[in-house]
């Protein structure tokens, strides 16, 4: 199930919804733009065995929602395919990465990259 990303308020939301809100154990994600290092459309690995996962729930290939330790810091996960996760890179946050699945990545990607470039620019 895909969640939405959505722009509010100089910052960047990320919902999930139905059963993967249980899975992560989060119903939303708030980030504020500033904090936003870029964006990739590129296809997530399910990396099993680089990952710890702290929160959340896990079935390779099938399903990997939540908080996991990974080799670059702690990421939140809301991928059931990864060919549809966009991935969020961070600064100054608890979270190094989000991964996160949405119906149109490439979409999804340009609308976060208009509004960082719009809040770097001002």
């Amino acid at each position: 199930m895909s969640g939405k990303i959505k722009i509010e308020d100089n910052k960047l939301v990320f919902e999930i919804h139905g059963v993967d809100m249980i899975l992560s154990i989060k119903k939303t994600i708030t980030i504020p733009l500033d904090h936003v290092e870029s964006v990739s459309t590129e296809k997530v690995p399910w990396e099993v065995f680089n990952q710890l996962k702290i929160t959340g729930a896990a079935i390779p290939m099938i399903v990997k929602d939540g908080t996991f330790l990974t080799k670059d810091g702690l990421a939140f996960f809301e991928m059931h395919h990864p060919d549809r996760c966009i991935t969020v890179s961070l600064n100054h946050e608890f979270y190094k990465k989000i991964i996160f699945e949405v119906d149109d990545k490439n979409a999804a990607a340009k609308m976060i990259n208009d509004a960082t470039r719009g809040r770097q620019s001002s």
